[in-house]
C-alpha cells in the first residue's frame, strides 16, 4: 500500500481543479510532504493557492494547443470553444466600416462586452472607441503560454465586464535563446490565404530575465465570388401560389446570383408601361437584359436570377483582409531575493478594410439632359409621372470602384509592477498599467451626395457647350459628368465629385492596483487564506470624423465626434476559509467568498459578491459550487454616443394597410397612440416613403444604470483512483440577468411606442413625423436599461491519456449543453424570446482533440462538432420550410516533427473534407458559425538558436 502526503493529495487535487489541465499537460505533481510549495494565482481569485486549486470551473488551453489548431491568431482558437461565440471577427466584420478586422470573444453568448480579457491577471485595453471588448489581434501566439478560461462568479474578483466570465492569457515570462517560426495557410479555392512569421529570443542575465517577441500575419480577403458555394446561393422568394394562412407564404425559387434591377452600372428606369431601360457602355439608350423574373418582394419589388442589375454577390465580400504587426516583451528584474520588478510592454498594428458595392444613387433625370439622345429623351418623357417630372435612374457607380474603408489601429501598453513578500506568510503586488490605442478609418472613392447631383444635370449653355444647370454649382466649379456610359465621364467632372474621408479616433486606459494576499490565522482545518485590493480605473474614448461627414456632405451616413470618459475606484476583498478537513465522506470543504464594492463616475457606486463551496470527498471526486451577484457598468458609447446617421427599412404601425398585422392584443392600444398623436385612421405613407429605407440616428443614454447578473454554478470533478491519467468535470451554470443594456433599432422603437399603454413611453419621444404628411421622417435609437435574460446550461470535459509501447495517446473533450436561453428586450411577457436551440445558440456544441506523439513526431486530430438547429423557434409552417438546420462537423488533422533538437517542421489540412456550411437560406453566408474558409493546407517551421 502506498502511502500519499497529504501535501500530495492536495496538489493531486490542485491540478486536475483547472478541468483537467494537469492530465493535459502532463506534470507531475507529487511532492515530498516537507518540500516547499510555492504558492501562485489562479484565474478566478487573487488568492495565492498551493497548486492551481481553482474555486471556480477553469478550462485551460497551453500555447501548444494553438500550434496544435493551426492558428496562428488567438481568437481563432476561442471561437471554436464550445463555450464561446464569436463577437466580432474578419468573417463577420467586413460591412461594419469601424470595426473592420475586430477579432472579440463572447463567452456564453452574453456579448463580448460581458466577456472580460486579462493579460498576465491584469485589464487590457478595449480594441474600439467606446467599447469595452478587448481586440485579441493585439496578443501574439508566440508569446502565449497558457489560456484560461473562466465562467461565473468572476465580477467580485475581478470588477466590471466579467459578467460572462474571464479570459486570461498568460504569456511566457522567460525564454533562453532565440526562435524563427514560419508557417503559411492556403486554401483550395482563392481567397484567405495566411502567412505567419515569429521571432521571439530571450536571456537569463544575472538577477534579470526577459523574453521579447516580435511577429507579423497577414489574412487574406475573400468574396463571394471566390467560392463556390457562395457563387450560387440559395434565393428565398415570396410564395405566388400563396391562397391561405396555411400556405407557405415564401419558397425556394433556386440557387444562382439575385440581381437588383432598380441600379444598373450606366443608369436605369422605368417606364409608365412598366420597361426598363438602361445605357450601352458608349451611351445609347436600349432595353436592359433582365434575367428570370422572380415573384414580387413584400415591398412589391421585382428581383431577377441572373440579367442586368445589382448583383448582390458580385459586389459582396465574406472575409475582411487583417495584416497585424505585435511587439511583446516581458522582463523580470530580481531586487533581491524577496522583491521583483516586473515590466509588459507591447506594440501591435493592424491594418483591415473592408469593401462593399460601388455607391448606388437615384438621380432625377430631367428630359432636356444634354447627355441624353432624342430617343432616350422621348423614353425619359415617356416615365414621367406628372409632365416636368423627368425620370429617377438607378446608378451603380462602378466606374468609380467598389467603397472601401481601411482600419489602421496602432496598439501601446506598458504595465509596470513590483512583488514580493512582506512575511513567510503575507505577500503583495503592485502595479501600474497606462493602454493607448489610435484607430483612423479612410473611406476611399467617397463622393459628394449634391455635387453628383449637380454635376450630372447638365444642359447646354447659349454657345453649345455642355455646362451644369445650377448656376451655384457652375460657380463653385462643377463640371459636367456623363456616367450613362461607361469611362465617358471626364477626369475633371470626377475629381471635382470625388473625395476620400477620414474619422480619427483614440482610446486610453490608466489603472493601477495593490493587493496582499496571506494567512489570518488557522482554524482546526486550516489556515484562512485572504487577499485585499484596492484598484483605480480610468478609461476615454475620442472620435473626431471628416468635416464633411459630421455636415453630411457625403454617400456614406453623416457622424458626429464623440467625447467621453469615466472612473472608478474599487475596493475588494476574498476570503478562503477551511471549514472542515478528513472527517467522515470530507477530505476537507472550504468557503470561498469575496466582495468588492465599486464606484463609477457615471453609474454610480455597486457591489458585486461571490459564496463558494469547495467539498472534497476523497482523492477521486471533488464538489464545487458557486453564488454570486456580477454588475457591468455601461461603457463610453453607450453612455455617450453622439448622433450617428443610419439607415433602415420600418414600418409604420399608424398606417392603414399594417393593422392586419399588428398583433390583436396590442391594436387597441396602437388605434388609440396614433389618434393620440392626430395621425387619421385612413392615414397611408406615399410610396416614396414605402420605396426606401428610413434616415434615423443611433445615440448614446447618460441615464444608464449597471446591469445586474445572479450567477450559480454546480459541478463535479472526477478522477478515479482505478483509471490513472483519466478526469471528468462536470459543471451546471446559469446566469440570470437584468437591467440589461438594450439597444432599439428603428423598426422596434416605432413598435414599442405604439403598443404600449399610452403615448407617455420612452419611445415615442425618439420618433419624428412630418406635421403634414405624418410620415415618419426621423428616429432615434437608444440603448434603455430595459432587457432580462436567462442563460443556463452543462459544461463537460473529459481527459486521458494512454501511454503504450507504440506512442502515447491523449483524448480531451470539451462538450456545451445549452439548457435555456430566453432574453426579453422590454420586460413585456409577450416579447420574451426563447432562442435555444437556434442556429446562433445550438443545444450541444463539442470539440474533440485526439493526439498521438511518439518519439519525435506527434499529430492531432481535432473534431468540431454543432448539432442540428433552427433558424426560429416561433417558426410556423405558413412563413418557410427551411427551418431546420442540420448539424455541422469539421475535422482539421495537424502534425509536427522534430528533425533535429533546434529543428522542427508541422503540417496539417484544416477542414480536410471541405465541410461547406448548410445550402439553405439564413445559412449558407454565416461566418460566425460555420467554416467560409473551406479545405486549406497549412505547413510550417521552427528553429531554435
Amino acid at each position: 500500500m502506498t502511502s500519499v502526503s497529504t501535501t500530495a493529495k492536495a496538489i493531486r487535487f490542485c491540478f486536475l481543479a483547472t478541468a483537467g489541465y494537469a492530465v493535459y499537460s502532463g506534470t507531475s505533481y507529487a511532492k515530498d510532504k516537507d518540500e516547499t510549495i510555492e504558492r501562485i494565482e489562479v484565474t478566478g481569485s487573487k488568492i495565492k493557492r498551493i497548486g492551481e486549486l481553482a474555486p471556480t470551473p477553469v478550462t485551460v488551453i497551453t500555447g501548444d494547443g494553438l500550434i496544435d489548431a493551426g492558428v496562428t491568431n488567438v481568437a481563432d482558437l476561442l471561437h471554436k470553444m464550445p463555450n464561446t461565440l464569436v463577437g466580432l471577427s474578419p468573417e463577420t466584420t467586413n460591412n461594419t466600416v469601424f470595426s473592420s478586422g475586430l477579432n472579440n470573444t463572447d463567452l456564453r453568448g452574453l456579448g463580448s462586452n460581458r466577456t472580460l480579457i486579462l493579460v498576465n491577471g491584469r485589464r487590457f485595453v478595449a480594441g474600439s472607441p467606446g467599447s469595452g471588448a478587448v481586440d485579441l489581434n493585439n496578443i501574439p501566439t508566440a508569446m502565449v503560454e497558457r489560456i484560461e478560461i473562466t465562467t461565473g462568479g468572476a465580477s467580485a474578483v475581478y470588477g466590471s465586464d466579467a459578467i460572462a466570465g474571464v479570459v486570461n492569457i498568460v504569456t511566457k515570462t522567460s525564454f533562453d535563446g532565440l526562435a524563427l517560426d514560419a508557417s503559411t495557410t492556403r486554401p483550395t479555392q482563392a481567397g484567405g490565404e495566411e502567412e505567419y512569421a515569429s521571432l521571439t529570443f530571450g536571456s537569463d542575465i544575472g538577477k534579470a530575465n526577459f523574453v521579447t517577441n516580435l511577429s507579423w500575419s497577414r489574412q487574406g480577403q475573400i468574396a463571394y465570388m471566390d467560392r463556390d458555394f457562395l457563387r450560387k446561393a440559395p434565393i428565398v422568394v415570396r410564395n405566388p401560389n400563396a391562397s391561405g394562412p396555411n400556405d407557405p407564404q415564401a419558397i425556394m425559387w433556386g440557387h444562382g446570383q439575385q440581381v437588383l434591377a432598380t441600379y444598373t452600372k450606366t443608369g436605369a428606369f422605368t417606364t409608365r408601361a412598366g420597361e426598363k431601360y438602361t445605357f450601352s457602355d458608349d451611351g445609347k439608350i436600349r432595353p436592359m437584359k433582365l434575367g428570370q423574373p422572380l415573384p414580387k418582394l413584400t415591398n412589391g419589388r421585382i428581383d431577377y436570377l441572373g440579367g442586368e442589375g445589382y448583383n448582390f454577390a458580385e459586389n459582396a465580400f465574406i472575409k475582411t483582409p487583417l495584416d497585424r504587426i505585435n511587439f511583446f516583451t516581458f522582463m523580470n528584474y530580481d531586487i533581491n531575493d524577496d522583491h521583483k520588478f516586473t515590466m509588459e510592454a507591447s506594440y501591435a498594428k493592424s491594418e483591415a478594410y473592408g469593401e462593399s458595392s460601388p455607391a448606388f444613387l437615384s438621380i432625377p433625370l430631367h428630359v432636356d439632359n444634354a447627355f441624353l439622345s432624342p430617343e432616350a429623351a422621348n423614353l425619359v418623357r415617356a416615365s414621367e409621372r406628372r409632365p416636368g417630372d423627368g425620370a429617377r435612374v438607378g446608378y451603380l457607380a462602378s466606374d468609380f470602384g467598389n467603397r472601401k474603408y481601411s482600419q489602421e489601429r496602432t496598439t501601446a501598453r506598458i504595465a509596470l509592477g513590483l512583488e514580493g513578500a512582506l512575511s513567510d506568510t503575507w505577500s503583495y503586488d503592485f502595479y501600474a498599467s497606462v493602454g493607448h490605442v489610435q484607430a483612423d478609418t479612410e473611406w476611399y472613392g467617397e463622393m459628394f451626395k449634391q455635387r453628383f447631383q449637380d454635376a450630372v444635370d447638365v444642359i447646354r449653355d447659349r454657345s453649345g457647350a455642355l455646362v451644369c444647370r445650377s448656376e451655384h454649382a457652375r460657380a463653385n466649379g462643377c463640371k459636367p459628368l456623363n456616367v450613362f456610359g461607361r469611362g465617358l465621364y471626364d477626369k475633371a467632372a470626377y475629381d471635382w465629385v470625388s473625395t476620400d474621408a477620414i474619422r480619427r479616433s483614440s482610446i486610453a486606459q490608466y489603472t493601477t492596483g495593490a493587493s496582499v494576499n496571506g494567512d489570518l490565522f488557522e482554524l482546526p482545518a486550516g489556515f484562512i487564506a485572504a487577499a485585499f485590493s484596492l484598484e483605480y480605473r480610468k478609461e476615454t474614448a475620442d472620435t473626431l470624423p471628416d468635416p464633411a461627414m459630421r455636415e453630411g456632405l457625403l454617400f456614406n451616413n453623416r457622424s458626429q465626434p464623440l467625447s467621453g470618459e469615466f472612473d472608478v475606484t474599487e475596493a475588494s476583498a476574498e476570503l478562503s476559509v477551511p471549514l472542515l478537513k478528513d472527517v467522515m465522506l470530507v477530505q476537507d470543504l472550504t468557503l470561498e467568498t469575496a466582495f468588492r464594492y465599486m464606484d463609477y463616475s457615471t453609474s454610480g457606486s455597486d457591489n458585486a459578491w461571490k459564496v463558494g463551496f469547495n467539498w472534497a470527498l476523497n482523492d477521486d471526486l471533488r464538489i464545487r459550487a458557486n453564488r454570486s451577484k456580477s454588475v457591468r457598468a455601461p461603457n463610453i458609447a453607450e453612455l455617450f454616443n453622439p448622433a450617428s446617421q443610419t439607415f433602415r427599412g420600418i414600418s409604420d404601425y399608424c398606417a392603414a394597410s399594417y393593422r392586419n398585422r399588428i398583433n390583436p392584443t396590442y391594436l387597441s392600444n396602437v388605434l388609440a397612440n396614433c389618434a393620440a398623436q392626430g395621425i387619421p385612421t385612413t392615414f397611408e405613407p406615399s410610396q416614396e416613403w414605402y420605396g426606401s429605407t428610413r434616415p434615423g440616428f443611433i445615440v448614446g443614454n447618460p441615464e444608464l444604470k449597471n446591469e445586474v447578473a445572479n450567477d450559480f454554478t454546480l459541478g463535479f470533478i472526477y478522477t478515479p483512483s482505478y483509471l490513472e491519467n483519466f478526469s471528468l468535470t462536470v459543471d451546471y451554470w446559469k446566469f440570470d440577468m437584468e437591467n440589461v443594456i438594450n439597444n432599439f433599432s428603428g423598426g422596434e422603437v416605432v413598435k414599442y411606442c405604439y403598443q404600449s399603454s399610452s403615448t407617455n413611453n420612452q419611445f415615442c419621444p425618439l420618433l419624428r413625423r412630418d406635421p403634414t404628411t405624418h410620415e415618419i421622417v426621423n428616429y432615434f435609437e437608444k440603448p434603455f436599461n430595459s432587457a432580462s435574460s436567462v442563460t443556463s446550461g452543462v459544461d463537460f470535459e473529459v481527459n486521458y491519456r494512454l501511454e503504450t509501447g507504440f506512442g502515447d495517446w491523449g483524448f480531451r473533450l470539451f462538450s456545451t449543453y445549452l439548457e435555456e436561453r430566453s432574453f426579453n428586450p422590454t420586460g413585456f411577457a409577450d416579447d420574451n424570446v426563447k432562442s435555444a436551440g437556434e442556429q446562433a445558440r445550438p443545444r450541444w456544441r463539442h470539440r474533440l482533440t485526439t493526439d498521438y506523439t511518439y518519439n519525435d513526431f506527434s499529430a492531432v486530430l481535432t473534431a468540431n462538432h454543432r448539432s442540428s438547429t433552427v433558424l426560429d423557434n416561433e417558426w410556423s409552417p405558413n412563413q418557410n420550410n427551411y427551418n431546420d438546420v442540420p448539424s455541422y462537423t469539421t475535422f482539421d488533422l495537424t502534425s509536427r516533427y522534430n528533425i533535429t533538437d533546434a529543428l522542427q517542421v508541422r503540417a496539417g489540412i484544416l477542414n480536410m473534407f471541405d465541410r461547406t456550411p448548410p445550402r439553405q437560406p439564413g445559412v449558407y453566408n454565416q461566418g460566425a458559425y460555420y467554416d467560409m474558409l473551406g479545405q486549406r493546407f497549412t505547413v510550417g517551421v521552427n528553429y531554435k538558436f
